[in-house]
């Protein structure tokens, strides 16, 4: 199968995340390079897959931007619940999830997942600060356990995907280059933003 045929398994995702509560403001709304941070993050998965949703706290705002965010069906469970909620809602076999406040996402990074996919329930990257479940490809088979996951209060990925073939390539940024897993969560984290680095 060629890349281009690979890409359109899979629907790319967006989890916008709940109300920001540490940062004290929206930050899928911050700007960065002339545009909000979700608009930044919707535009590199829009080069890579024919379709791109958005899955967690509906707000105006979004809509404003011409974007539709999709509720979590069950509120308040976490990645893993929005993660439940794409799998349910994407008409493809896989879906790539990442993070709406991502500045340092980039295509080839992506890419570089999403050739480890054959044979995999999942692929989860292990970045210079560990797992990155939310930078990260998952399959419809994980389905039924995610949800029955959800059922038992279990939160955490890699608890829910045990017995599951998951993938984990270790990538290294090179030298002179953010991490590209950065997210932004506290208020010192806005440097990130105006300087273009860490």
């Amino acid at each position: 199968m060629t890349q281009s045929g690979a890409r359109r398994e899979v629907t790319g995702v967006i989890l916008t995340g709940g109300k920001s509560r540490r940062l004290g403001q929206d930050k899928v709304l911050l700007p960065y390079r002339g545009e909000p941070l979700v608009l930044h993050v919707h535009r590199i998965l829009g080069e890579l897959f024919p379709r791109v949703i958005l899955v967690g706290h509906p707000r105006p705002e979004l809509e404003a931007l011409g974007l539709a965010c999709i509720p979590d069906q069950v509120p308040g469970q976490g990645v893993l619940g929005g993660i439940t909620t794409a799998l349910d809602k994407a008409a493809t076999p896989y879906i790539f999830v990442a993070g709406a406040d991502m500045p340092f996402l980039t295509p080839s990074l992506i890419s570089g997942i999403l050739r480890y996919r054959a044979g995999a329930d999942a692929v989860i990257p292990i970045g210079p600060r560990g797992l990155e479940p939310l930078c990260a490809l998952y399959s419809t088979s994980c389905t039924p356990s995610f949800r029955q996951s959800l059922l038992e209060g279990v939160r955490r990925i890699v608890e829910a995907l045990e017995g599951f073939v998951v993938l984990s390539p270790k990538i290294v940024p090179k030298e002179g280059e953010p991490d590209p897993f950065i997210n932004i969560n506290r208020p010192e984290d806005l440097k990130i933003l105006k300087n273009g680095s860490v």
